[in-house]
Parts: C-alpha cells; structure tokens; sequence
C-alpha cells in the first residue's frame, strides 16, 4: 500500500500522540497537553490535504482512525493518571482508574464502530474522541484543576475534575447526538462556531504568553469553548430534526451485531 501526501500528515498525529506520552517521562506535563493540541493540527489538516490533492482511500481513513486511538485515547489517559497521581496526589489505585477509565472507553467505541458504524447527517454519534481529548488537556490544566485546590486547601476539590472524567468518558459511547460540521441545516451556526474555536487557540496562545505570561491560558479557554459545544449548542438543532435523529438511534440500536 503506497503512502500518500494525507497519510503522513495523518502520522503527525500519531507522532504527536507518541511524544505527549514520552513528555511525562521527563515531567512535561503542560508541554505532553500541547502535544495533543498539535496532533489535532495534524488531524485537522490531513482532510484538507486529501481534498486538496484528491486523495481518498480506505486505508487513509483506516490510518486517521488508529491513529486517533493512539492520540485521542490513550495518551488523555497518561495525561489523566500523572494529573491524578502526581498532581492530585490520589492513591495510585484511585489514579490508575481514572486513567484506564477514557482508554477503555475509546477501545470499545472503536470496536463498536468497527462492527457497525453509526452515522447521520449533521451528528457525530457519541462525542467525537477528538473534543474529548481537547476537553481533558483542557480541563487538566484549567485554573479549576491547577489553583483552586490549592487557594481553598480542600483536597476534595479534586473530586470535580475526577467525576467530570467520569461523565465526558461516558459520551464518547453514549448514543447522544453531537453537532458535526458535516450535515445540513445549521451551516451558519456551525461556520461561526467553528472560526470562534479555531480562532481562539492561537488567541489563547499569543494572548496568554504576551498579556499573562503564560501560553497555557488557551486551556481555559478551550475548556470554556467545549463546555458550551457539549452542553449548550444542541440547543439551536430544531426539535424536528433532533426527532429523526432519536429514531435513527432507535433503529440502530435494535440492530443485531
């Protein structure tokens, strides 16, 4: 099987997954978060590259989709357990499950989809593993995890974070709807949407390091921009639409594997 253009960028992305978990060897946790955030870059552009040069195969989608598992999976759960551990300071126990926890729910997402995929015009079914991981960098390194514990001198103030891993795993193999860029309806809202969250990564960035001294504000501000995706967007899909959708579940779940 030949290589293409897409597919080594699509392996930026596993490289990017690969150096996250090889950060926290040497204690960089914030930059093994970044590495994430970059893996999506990689991610992101690897579509365009193919659309670009009219570069579309099977195998490229395969790649984009083991490739995931290895950034949008398995290194948030890394992330996740040296938070815990060494951040948090929880028993390694408690830290080992909250990390196995998003890996082992990944790997059943995949396999499920790999036997019978799911799909509808205008939903991701389940959240997408990539505002998943974008979510766990976010929130590992947000104000809510790094200064509030600290300034309040509670230590079960980690029992936040800790239950918020718990429930945003969960989505990854929940049947709930999530808005897809891909789908008709909502071009609008989706476009603006998507410019305000491109936008704000190199905002977030630049801003952080020039005004704060400090590059990491961006977590904030993604954790901000995914908690309103999560929670708040699927507020504007007409209810019709939001019906067929149920239905289409409904169908698909009465399916036998």
């Amino acid at each position: 099987m030949q290589m293409k253009l897409k597919d080594w960028v699509t392996l930026g992305n596993l490289f990017c997954g690969m150096a996250s978990m090889a950060a926290l060897l040497f204690d960089r946790f914030q930059l093994a978060s970044f590495f994430i955030l970059f893996g999506f870059v990689f991610d992101a552009s690897d579509g365009l590259v193919a659309r670009l040069t009219k570069q579309f195969n099977k195998f490229g989608g395969e790649l984009d989709n083991l490739c995931d598992m290895i950034s949008y999976s398995i290194a948030p759960g890394f992330l996740v357990f040296y938070a815990f551990y060494f951040k948090a300071d929880y028993p390694l126990w408690a830290a080992g499950l909250l990390g196995f926890f998003p890996i082992a729910v990944g790997t059943i997402r995949a396999a499920r989809y790999n036997v019978r995929r799911a799909s509808y015009p205008g939903f991701f079914v389940g959240l997408p593993r990539t505002a998943f991981a974008l979510f766990m960098i976010a929130l590992l390194n947000s104000a809510l995890f790094q200064d509030l514990a600290d300034n309040l001198n509670n230590q079960a103030i980690y029992l936040i974070p800790a239950a918020m891993v718990f429930v945003i795993s969960y989505m990854l193999i929940s049947t709930r709807g999530f808005i897809s860029h891909h789908g008709p309806g909502w071009h609008g809202m989706i476009l603006w949407g998507t410019i305000f969250f491109l936008a704000s990564i190199p905002v977030g960035i630049i801003g952080g390091w020039l005004f704060l001294d400090d590059p990491g504000f961006i977590f904030d501000m993604l954790l901000f921009d995914l908690l309103i995706y999560m929670f708040v967007s699927d507020l504007f899909v007409p209810r019709e639409i939001k019906v067929k959708y149920k239905a289409y579940i409904k169908e698909w779940l009465a399916q036998e594997d």
